[in-house]
């Protein structure tokens, strides 16, 4: 098939929904499917397979990837279209990639999928400027995104409070993704709580997938090429992700230090608005090592397996927390506090606590167990063929089929 993925956040290198991407572009290759990204102009490492479209952006430098705002007028689907025919067209961000590609759809006459990678809800307890999103999707997205796809859809109504407790704001987030859902020939998540919020906004029932983002091949490749180097009796504990006040890394270092196992260390890898307040949290404590940002594959790879436990302290923020996943496949027990989070954690390989400093450190504490770490690693281990990324790119293969079908577009052979 020929499917077109568009994208607003730089390729590759914009965090999860980035590697997603590229999870997406190399296994729907690898099925043989003919598939072309439509990505910003700017700090783009062109893929070696595929075709690549390289769109004009409305970003400032300097600021997140996240404000990054493809071109998607009338014109620039145009162009897009006599240049390319799709089959099915997929965005990935709910900003110009879902409006350019409700253009092309139309444009074209085939099928609209869009993927909510983010829990855009989950940020307004630690970001208070996440309201101008919440905003944006009320007065400027929706709007636009109707008058692209020419849907107007039934308004969304707000979830029940007891089903998301991050305020009102978080609430009207869920009913805006529910908009957006109505007005494309599909959606899909990566957790089934997103799936169930947007289900409860729409209040009618929706076409709506749950399809996890597997591991990255090249990160299962670097897992497999690096070996444990460490043989001393430290029990390594590592988080790995941005230092943003959203992942609660400050409640992290806290509750590790509050812990004080004895011969225990705390590594964390990334880097972030947040690196001086965790280092004041950390200061005194030589046992917290703050490794920095490793773009390198293997480099990340190494730290999972030289790692003993690996730690996720963000509540209500993450959708899928794909660096779970990877800690998976590199075999290591978890420790974490979002009960929404289902992907790669079970019973037998992870450690759930209530997401207070306290609870964390106390199950820090729990997992000094060498026993119990040595069972919760074989554990990990059997999970591993769950989290493939080939499984993702066939549940999309489906998904692009069934949606082309039910359209009567016309399909490539």
């Amino acid at each position: 098939m020929r499917v077109g993925i568009v994208l607003d956040d730089f390729f590759p290198a914009s965090g999860g929904i980035g590697r997603s991407v590229q999870t997406q572009l190399e296994e729907l290759t690898a099925l043989g499917h003919d598939v072309t990204l439509i990505a910003p102009d700017r700090h783009l490492e062109k893929p070696r397979i595929g075709r690549i479209i390289e769109c004009p952006t409305v970003y400032v430098e300097g600021l997140p990837a996240h404000l990054s705002i493809l071109h998607h007028t009338e014109r620039r689907a145009s162009l897009i279209s006599r240049r390319v025919d799709f089959d099915v067209v997929h965005s990935q961000t709910e900003r110009g990639a879902v409006v350019l590609a409700a253009r092309i759809a139309r444009l074209q006459g085939i099928p609209h999928v869009h993927s909510f990678h983010a829990n855009v809800a989950g940020t307004h307890q630690t970001v208070r400027s996440a309201i101008f999103g919440t905003l944006s999707y009320q007065v400027l997205i929706n709007p636009v995104l109707t008058r692209a796809s020419r849907r107007p859809s039934p308004r969304a109504r707000l979830p029940r409070r007891e089903n998301e407790d991050g305020g009102l704001a978080a609430r009207m987030d869920w009913a805006s993704f529910a908009d957006i859902a109505g007005k494309v020939d599909a959606y899909t998540v990566p957790s089934a709580f997103m799936h169930h919020l947007i289900e409860e906004a729409a209040g009618r029932p929706m076409p709506g997938h749950i399809v996890p983002t597997g591991v990255n091949r090249g990160m299962l490749e670097a897992i497999d090429s690096v070996r444990r180097e460490r043989s001393d009796a430290t029990v390594r504990y590592l988080a790995v992700g941005r230092l943003a006040k959203e992942k609660r890394l400050d409640v992290l270092v806290s509750a590790f230090r509050r812990a004080a196992v004895p011969n225990s260390e705390l590594v964390v890898v990334g880097d972030g608005d947040q690196r001086r307040r965790l280092r004041q949290l950390a200061a005194g404590a030589s046992n917290i090592d703050f490794r920095g940002h490793l773009r390198d594959l293997r480099s990340i790879a190494w730290e999972l397996a030289n790692a003993d436990v690996f730690t996720l302290a963000s509540h209500r923020f993450d959708s899928q927390a794909l660096v779970l996943s990877e800690a998976v496949a590199a075999g290591l027990p978890i420790l974490y506090c979002d009960d929404r989070l289902t992907v790669a954690t079970r019973p037998d390989n992870s450690l759930l606590t209530n997401p207070d400093e306290e609870a964390l450190a106390a199950g820090i504490r729990a997992l000094a167990d060498a026993h119990r770490r040595a069972d919760m690693r074989a554990a990990s281990l059997r999970l591993v063929p769950e989290l493939r990324p080939e499984r993702t790119a066939e549940a999309y293969e489906r998904l692009y089929r069934d949606v082309v079908a039910s359209k009567g577009a016309p399909r490539s052979a």
